[in-house]
């Protein structure tokens, strides 16, 4: 979710509670979908506990803007904690503190913006994709694992 402060300030807010990310409970498929997939992931002794990779985040730093987010799952793995946003505990007290930190100071997220696309773009772009998807399938022709 983006909002704009009275500042002019973007920024972007990933909260497990608002429903964001694409995964919405009132959909009674996608209640089910999820409830599947919880299921296969128990059967296969995956943990499937604070594990939401959202696509939200890495647009929203594509798009030059800093992240704020809840310090589990998906996040921690993008988003880099003080240099392309902040990861947070889920508390609105946390959330307001770390909001308050862009607004005193505009050039920090203008500065952890630019760090958030370049981050995405080195670690996260389609080319990096392919060549890490290309690396795992040679890897497997080969017969090596991890």
């Amino acid at each position: 979710m983006e909002k704009k402060g009275s500042s002019g300030l973007n920024i972007t807010l990933i909260h497990p509670d608002l429903g964001i990310g694409g995964f919405d409970k009132r959909l009674r498929e996608n209640v089910e979908y999820l409830e599947e997939l919880k299921c296969v992931a128990d059967r296969k002794g995956v943990s499937h506990k604070d594990e939401h990779f959202g696509i939200v985040p890495l647009e929203a730093m594509a798009a030059y803007k800093p992240v704020i987010a809840c310090n589990s799952g998906g996040s921690v793995e993008m988003i880099k904690n003080g240099v392309t946003g902040f990861l947070c505990d889920p508390s609105p007290q946390e959330f307001s503190s770390t909001m308050e930190k862009f607004i005193r100071d505009p050039q920090m997220a203008e500065r952890m913006g630019s760090e958030a696309r370049q981050h995405v773009v080195e670690s996260f772009s389609t080319k990096i994709f392919g060549q890490h998807l290309n690396q795992i399938l040679l890897d497997i022709t080969r017969g090596k694992e991890d």
